[in-house]
């Protein structure tokens, strides 16, 4: 089985001013989609109105994930999918604090300002008897507590898995570099014998960058795609394109090709 994921911060329509505004990128950032034409998506910040735009755009993908606050009003980490190769099975979210499953919940001593979650989706695929997991994130900006903190969360909710029924995927705006400890979290094996892998790993730290800034010239690796240990990277590499003669986003997308069963 081929796969083919992405993960785009969107930068939530704050709204900013000119060419950067998300009424002017989102046909940026749907042709930018459907030129790579991934399975999954995991996106960051967008917002409902920025959601459904997008499903506007992009006929062929439905999305699944609530938003950060529990209202429907904040920033999502929508996981968009396929419909044409995938089905999803089950799905849910879940908060990055001391009580998870309360929507929009916050630990006051993480030091993270706004609430923080993960989005999931298990996918059945056509002519495919294992199914595919995808988890979807953004760690705080602001508090490097609440980033190694929701990363071992994260890591605890993976150990659920059984790695004999799904491929597992891990996308996200980790807002910390590849050496840092929050991503080191995600390294060691899982207790259900899983191992994560970061698709960029191999690739030099210069052409990891992916926070730009709008300005196109990155000096930040937050964002990446980890993949568990059954699964075979093909090829990665980081958009640093323009697309209709502007920036998609602030953030430039990771895209990784994946094979599985061999």
């Amino acid at each position: 089985m081929q796969l083919k994921l992405m993960t785009l911060n969107l930068r939530h329509d704050k709204p900013d001013p000119g060419k950067n505004a998300w009424t002017v990128r989102k046909e940026a950032v749907a042709a930018i989609i459907t030129y790579h034409a991934p399975d999954i998506i995991g996106t960051q910040e967008g917002k409902a109105q920025q959601l459904l735009d997008l499903h506007r755009l992009l006929p062929d993908y439905q999305s699944i994930g609530g938003d950060r606050t529990g209202t429907n009003t904040g920033e999502y980490c929508a996981i968009f999918y396929r419909q044409d190769r995938l089905k999803c099975r089950d799905r849910g979210d879940f908060f990055l604090s001391d009580t998870p499953d309360v929507p929009g919940s916050i630990s006051p001593n993480w030091g993270n300002p706004l609430p923080r979650m993960t989005s999931w989706a298990v996918f059945a695929v056509k002519g495919e008897s294992k199914t595919v997991t995808c988890f979807n994130t953004h760690l705080d900006y602001k508090s490097a507590k609440a980033r190694e903190l929701g990363a071992k969360l994260i890591c605890d909710r993976l150990t659920r898995l059984q790695p004999e029924d799904t491929y597992l995927f891990l996308t996200g705006d980790f807002n910390a570099e590849p050496s840092s400890l929050p991503r080191e979290i995600f390294s060691p094996p899982l207790p259900n014998g899983l191992t994560l892998r970061d698709a960029l790993a191999e690739v030099t730290l210069e052409h990891q960058l992916s926070f730009h800034n709008f300005t196109g010239q990155p000096f930040a690796a937050v964002d990446t795609i980890y993949y568990d240990s059954q699964v075979n990277l093909q090829q990665v590499k980081v958009d640093n394109s323009q697309w209709q003669g502007i920036w998609p986003s602030d953030h430039f997308p990771v895209i990784a090709d994946f094979i599985t069963g061999v």
